[in-house]
């Protein structure tokens, strides 16, 4: 149980609901000094404490309890190696963190702004393939097939073989900046996704 996160919420739900510190032990039959440690975080309580304060605000325990924000590195690890589903489709590279992010963002520690970092990048980089992809098409057919009609053998060629290099790249810098953050994490530093446009905030 984290104390300190569960003392923000009790003193969170308390100001919300009108309550002061003496109306609060009063009502659940503690001490004042039981609901002041337990706001400043200064003792871990007894979980019939804590099921008795929080009944007077219709919460159950396991509600209070999954309030409090847990360390799970494993978790992150893996929501970050989700974005490797951008291989398989862009598209999936957004969705697949998107998903474990907001399952998560407010019961394990770093998940919150990991999940942010990385689904901010995916969609920057999703936009970049599909734009860069689609552009590189269209101005092929525009200027090789429209304007001067060549669809020889050799400029077909030449046109594969530049769109797949455009998408390797893409390819190998998103997966590289993955694993690359994937080390970081693991070493216990914070993730540096970049360059990335903060379309979630």
């Amino acid at each position: 149980m984290d104390s300190k996160a569960l003392g923000v919420k009790l003193k969170t739900l308390r100001l919300k609901n009108g309550f002061s510190q003496d109306q609060l032990a009063e009502s659940a039959g503690v001490s004042l000094r039981t609901v002041q440690r337990m706001e400043n975080a200064e003792a871990t309580p007894r979980m019939d404490t804590v099921k008795r304060i929080f009944q007077i605000f219709g919460k159950s325990p396991d509600e209070v309890l999954d309030w409090t924000q847990t360390e799970d590195k494993g978790y992150l690890l893996g929501m970050n190696l989700s974005g490797l589903a951008f291989l398989l489709i862009p598209f999936l590279g957004v969705v697949v963190p998107l998903v474990i992010w907001i399952s998560r963002k407010d019961k394990i520690v770093g998940v919150s702004e990991l999940g942010r970092c990385l689904v901010n990048f995916q969609i920057t980089w999703a936009a970049i393939y599909y734009l860069g992809v689609n552009l590189y098409s269209w101005s092929y057919n525009y200027l090789s097939i429209a304007g001067n009609g060549d669809i020889s053998p050799s400029n077909v060629m030449a046109f594969a073989w530049t769109r797949m290099g455009i998408i390797l790249t893409i390819y190998i810098f998103v997966s590289s900046q993955i694993i690359w953050n994937t080390y970081r994490i693991n070493k216990g530093l914070n993730n540096k996704y970049f360059p990335k446009i903060n379309f979630l905030r």
